[in-house]
């Protein structure tokens, strides 16, 4: 299972967030996603829209396990 729209919403405002508090964009992205229980599966296939035609998403391979 992936993150929703809403769920990746929130995700990218923690991000943005976390870089006006002086940290990384992905710190505050990360933990957001991680505390709605969702992991970053680094050997599970891509789940970009375009299948990483472009690069990766940030939220790419980010999956309920």
């Amino acid at each position: 299972m992936e993150p929703t729209n809403d769920e990746l919403r929130h995700a990218f405002r923690a991000g943005f967030q976390s870089m006006d508090d002086g940290d990384t964009f992905y710190l505050g992205f990360h933990e957001y996603l991680g505390s709605l229980g969702f992991s970053h599966v680094e050997d599970t296939d891509c789940t970009c829209q375009d299948s990483g035609a472009h690069g990766h998403l940030p939220e790419c391979r980010w999956v309920k396990v």
